[in-house]
């Protein structure tokens, strides 16, 4: 089969996926100071005029944001996708929160986010920085929504007005279970891990 052929100057159909896709792998291992865009260009194996023509004037930045915008969706369908037992004791709710979060810190956006909120350069540009705290506002969100463990033969408003009057334990629960996954997270990656406490000799 012959590729037809697109003209110049004409980006192909995917390579803003290609572009953004890249960027999310990289952003996983590598954190965003440590990448470039030529990383970014000859991993995606897309051309430097397709990155200039799907990101004009925004860069590693735009590129960073889009990708982080592609992992806080993925995440997302990830949590909902591992929803609470119904009827399960509070430990076993618990437990499965912690798991869930755990797999998901194993995951590449996961180690995404680890690596976003290690890394000052990222920190200090407020677009990055606001795009990350959303990222982990709403894991804590999805959160919540597993600790309430709504049992679908209830009262919708009883069970509203119930999560409303636990809304404050609850909120501090899921910080609690997400700093400590986040904790968890950050010691599985042995290049971050030797950095932060290079006392600990590397298993």
């Amino acid at each position: 089969m012959v590729e037809k052929w697109r003209g110049p100057g004409r980006p192909a159909y995917d390579s803003k996926q290609k572009l953004v896709a890249a960027t999310c792998k990289l952003l996983s291992e590598r954190g965003f100071e440590a990448t470039s865009p030529v990383m970014i260009q000859k991993r995606s194996g897309v051309g430097q005029g397709s990155m200039y023509h799907h990101f004009p004037g925004k860069g590693k930045e735009g590129l960073a944001l889009d990708a982080i915008s592609h992992m806080r969706a993925s995440t997302l369908a990830f949590l909902d996708g591992t929803p609470t037992p119904q009827g399960a004791e509070v430990e076993a709710v618990r437990a499965h929160i912690v798991a869930a979060l755990d797999r998901l810190f194993d995951r590449r956006e996961g180690q995404a986010l680890i690596r976003l909120m290690a890394d000052g350069v990222a920190g200090a540009i407020k677009p990055l920085a606001q795009a990350t705290q959303d990222w982990c506002d709403d894991i804590r969100g999805a959160v919540v929504v597993m600790l309430r463990a709504d049992d679908p033969d209830e009262d919708p408003e009883v069970a509203d007005a119930a999560a409303s009057f636990l809304a404050p334990e609850l909120k501090h629960l899921a910080e609690e279970l997400f700093t400590a996954a986040l904790g968890r997270g950050l010691v599985r990656l042995p290049k971050i891990a030797f950095y932060l406490f290079p006392d600990r000799e590397e298993a």
